[in-house]
């Protein structure tokens, strides 16, 4: 009898993934019953359902819980490990995604004076598959970066990482950390009143992984000094009923789509695939390039291709012909200031590629160097001199 398989119908793919290898059944979101998963053996969710006691109490087959995303907030571990039930979730999935958000964001930052590229150091606060992800991005272009993180630092993590005072002091300042309640790291408003008023009006806060992370509050009082740091935010407190003022606030505002690359989804659901097929004993046979096609070449002309690396404007004429935040934002803008369209944007977000799906295609031969960055970044390159 073929297993028989949940999959929330917001999963890219997730049809065509799941049916080779069990019986689907596809679910609008917050529409599952309890009823519903009476038979269930494999349940694979998104951030939009719950996974409570009490959507499960009477999923008596249940195997497998996986969510498509990099998150778990949304699951009850606890009752999940209590009752036996294997859970899993797709960390890692979007973390080239929002690297690729924070360099559009700093190129931006960069091109309006409020950064000196590229003497600037970057203060990446949370070291999971995120800034591990940004740390790699700013290596390509030689920025420099500190890392933040105290949790694994404890955990004997061999990376050189400062204390919290360090990352805050840089030219910018990013946060890439869970969203947690409790305990000695607790991410919970950990910026703070005392945080924020320490920010210099040269800096810039980058918060790109949840808005219950930095004190909305502190920040709308931080922001009425004259000379108050520059904020980027791609996510709010209470969403997605959210701020205006904080939205207002903002220099650079997204509806929580830094992740939300066609990359970041589709890899997803691969490894919850991955994962069910691991759970039932099979091999799998689908990749990401069964189902995710080929960008058309983009073509540009660099200004000074025989230098030693990217200058400022040949890297963002190069980064927003494949993603400019710039464009983000003022849709976003726009939707918010007719109604509230939060979810709206957020759920039918433009379709956004990242850098590995593009070949750049240049009418000249690249310096050794130049070539070398923009591979490291993800880029494809084909050059065709003129005769």
């Amino acid at each position: 009898m073929a297993m028989k398989i949940f999959v929330e119908d917001t999963i890219p793919f997730g049809e065509d993934y799941f049916s080779t290898i069990g019986a689907v059944s596809s679910y609008a979101s917050q529409t599952l019953k309890p009823s519903d998963l009476r038979d269930c053996d494999y349940l694979v969710v998104r951030s939009t359902t719950s996974v409570t006691p009490a959507l499960l109490k009477e999923a008596r087959h249940l195997k497998l819980v996986t969510t498509a995303t990099a998150g778990i907030n949304h699951m009850d571990i606890n009752y999940l490990n209590k009752a036996g039930i294997q859970w899993n979730s797709a960390a890692g999935c979007n973390a080239v995604a929002v690297a690729e958000y924070v360099i559009s964001a700093l190129l931006r930052a960069a091109l309006d004076k409020r950064l000196d590229w590229p003497d600037i150091t970057v203060g990446i606060i949370g070291a999971g598959n995120v800034g591990t992800a940004l740390t790699r991005h700013l290596r390509e272009l030689g920025i420099r970066h500190k890392l933040c993180d105290p949790i694994k630092q404890a955990t004997g993590d061999k990376r050189n990482f400062v204390t919290m005072e360090e990352a805050l002091a840089c030219d910018v300042v990013t946060l890439h950390v869970p969203f947690t309640r409790g305990g000695p790291h607790a991410t919970e408003k950990m910026i703070g009143h005392n945080a924020l008023a320490g920010l210099l009006p040269t800096q810039v806060l980058i918060n790109a992984c949840r808005g219950e992370v930095i004190d909305e509050a502190a920040l709308q009082t931080c922001s009425e000094r004259s000379d108050a740091p520059t904020f980027i935010l791609d996510v709010f407190n209470n969403e997605p009923d959210i701020d205006m003022h904080t939205l207002q606030l903002a220099w650079l505002a997204t509806p929580h789509i830094a992740g939300h690359s066609v990359e970041g989804k589709a890899r997803g659901t691969q490894m919850a695939y991955e994962q069910v097929c691991r759970t039932m004993g099979l091999t799998p046979t689908l990749a990401l390039t069964d189902f995710l096609a080929t960008e058309e070449p983009v073509e540009l002309c660099l200004s000074s291709p025989d230098a030693p690396q990217l200058d400022l404007h040949d890297l963002s004429r190069v980064w927003f012909s494949v993603y400019d935040i710039q464009d983000d934002d003022r849709h976003f803008r726009q939707g918010m200031a007719e109604s509230n369209q939060f979810t709206s944007l957020r759920k039918h977000y433009r379709i956004r590629r990242e850098c590995s799906a593009y070949t750049l295609l240049l009418p000249h031969e690249l310096s050794a160097g130049i070539r070398r960055q923009l591979n490291g970044l993800g880029f494809n390159i084909r050059t065709n001199r003129p005769l």
